[in-house]
């Protein structure tokens, strides 16, 4: 059983900002018990190499169950908050009788092996424990924190019936008994709202009732660069290896948070990647496309397509804009890329290939950032209040621009980042900078102390709605330290 929290933050049931989440330590607060726990040395010899914490991570017995149903033990609420295959996402609170009641995300990943069930021993479960052991050492504000993890297997048997010579009656015998389904649970604060691919759709679909998030999507670029700039530092040391929209979620107080580190891997000075390993192909770096030796600058590239389609979103244009207008054939028709037709609403005409890859395209990065520019001028023209905010964007490019660039050692390196994207921040009196990152570049310390008064906390007036249906949100988020958010009441209420 979870030990009480003697009355501190854990046994309360509302989401509180991630920073604060880390500096009261409240994941230390949820604890598993020992009931129906796994004692086969067989199983947790790998979960003691993995060095993960037995209070932390539990195997449960399979105690003769021939079926399991996720995300038991824990308690779902609400509808799956995401679904990749093999890999399912909840909505959950700890399991019936624990003490523990903070809102969490839970990732559930079937675990397999040659597309059969893995044994206690196989390089699939060997795999997943790794991206929990890297979750458990990962303490920022704009990533994912580590809660808790479980497994749970269960056991098919065969029954034949023999009927033994001067018998009467067959004999029921069990025979090759084989894992029927493998499981790994990964509790991570905090749950999602969306992920920014469905926050920067929110733009171009509902304009008007999601106005509010283009102030907020100003201050990702340094929220983005600062987690990425953590994971980099020498005392850290962890590549994530697949840095995309889907993998950074905005929590419930409009912030964002990277996730997923199935692909990390904790790496040191002249060991770099090299041949293939897995990734995501639109968002991969040249050299890991070309099986080449790779280090922690294939983040950097990225990191850097994902901040082109922010700013590509910030220009007025749906993010698939910039997917469209560099998959262009510029060998075909005219030959000239200027003489493509372009569109406000995002249409191109020319080829466009059917797997999109940023790491082939670059060949029509500068042209495309032309276009951008050319385009930010009409849109200046229809709405002359987004002139400073188009103005600010449009002088990141060039620093996008290196961070994709195809030779990776010209790329920069993380903590020079923040610096150049910095000023976005100042475009709109609200949200503001974010407290934690202007904290960090200060200090190098970005989780507020427990020392003294609490930090201020984000409010948002009105109902978040749930994604999936509608609009995913509704009023306007204030950003952690605003003068809007120390007058008001934090309420945050979920669908």
């Amino acid at each position: 059983m979870s030990f009480e929290s003697n009355g501190s933050q854990s046994s309360q049931t509302q989401p509180i900002p991630l920073s604060d989440f880390l500096s009261i330590h409240d994941d230390h607060h949820f604890v598993w018990d020992d009931a129906n726990r796994e004692v086969s040395d067989d199983w947790l010899a790998p979960v003691e190499e993995a060095y993960l914490d037995p209070k932390k991570h539990k195997v449960f017995h399979h105690s003769s169950k021939e079926y399991l149903t996720p995300p038991s033990p824990f308690v779902q609420q609400g509808p799956e908050l995401g679904d990749s295959g093999s890999t399912i996402v909840y909505r959950v609170t700890s399991p019936e009788g624990y003490a523990y009641r903070r809102p969490l995300a839970l990732k559930v990943i079937v675990c397999k092996e040659n597309s059969r069930p893995p044994g206690p021993d196989s390089k699939a479960r060997s795999d997943a424990l790794k991206e929990v052991r890297t979750m458990s050492s990962l303490r920022h504000p704009h990533i994912v924190a580590y809660v808790a993890s479980f497994e749970d297997y269960c056991i098919q048997t065969r029954e034949i019936k023999r009927r033994q010579r001067g018998k009467a009656h067959a004999m029921l015998l069990r025979v090759n008994q084989r894992i029927k389904k493998h499981i790994l649970g990964i509790a991570m604060y905090p749950p999602a709202q969306c992920n920014l691919h469905t926050f920067m759709d929110e733009v171009i679909q509902s304009p008007k009732e999601a106005g509010w998030i283009l102030p907020h999507l100003h201050t990702y670029f340094g929220c983005l660069a600062q987690a990425v700039a953590y994971l980099h530092r020498q005392s850290v040391r962890v590549r994530h290896k697949d840095i995309k929209p889907d993998n950074i979620v905005i929590d419930d107080f409009g912030l964002p948070v990277l996730t997923d580190f199935g692909l990390s891997k904790h790496f040191e000075k002249g060991q770099d990647s090299v041949g293939p390993t897995p990734k995501t192909l639109k968002y991969a770096d040249p050299e890991a496309m070309h099986e080449d030796r790779r280090d922690e600058r294939s983040d950097i590239f990225s990191l850097g397509c994902v901040f082109l389609e922010m700013a590509t979103v910030l220009l007025g244009q749906p993010a698939k804009f910039a997917e469209d207008q560099l998959s262009i054939d510029n060998n075909s028709g005219s030959g000239d890329s200027d003489a493509q037709s372009i569109s406000s609403s995002g249409t191109v005409s020319g080829e466009v290939s059917a797997e999109f890859k940023y790491s082939q395209s670059l060949h029509n990065l500068d042209n495309y950032l032309k276009t951008l520019t050319i385009l930010s001028r009409d849109l200046i023209a229809a709405d002359p209040s987004r002139e400073a905010s188009v103005k600010a964007v449009l002088a990141t490019l060039p620093y996008i621009r290196r961070m994709m660039d195809e030779t990776q050692a010209r790329r920069p390196e993380a903590h020079q980042l923040y610096p150049w994207f910095r000023h976005l921040c100042d475009v709109y009196d609200t949200p503001g900078p974010c407290p934690n990152c202007e904290e960090e570049r200060r200090t190098g310390r970005a989780i507020p102390s427990r020392s003294g008064s609490r930090s201020p906390t984000l409010n948002r007036s009105g109902t978040a709605g749930t994604v999936g249906g509608g609009s995913a949100f509704s009023q306007p988020l204030v950003r952690r330290g605003t003068t809007a958010s120390m007058a008001t009441t934090m309420s945050v209420s979920m669908q």
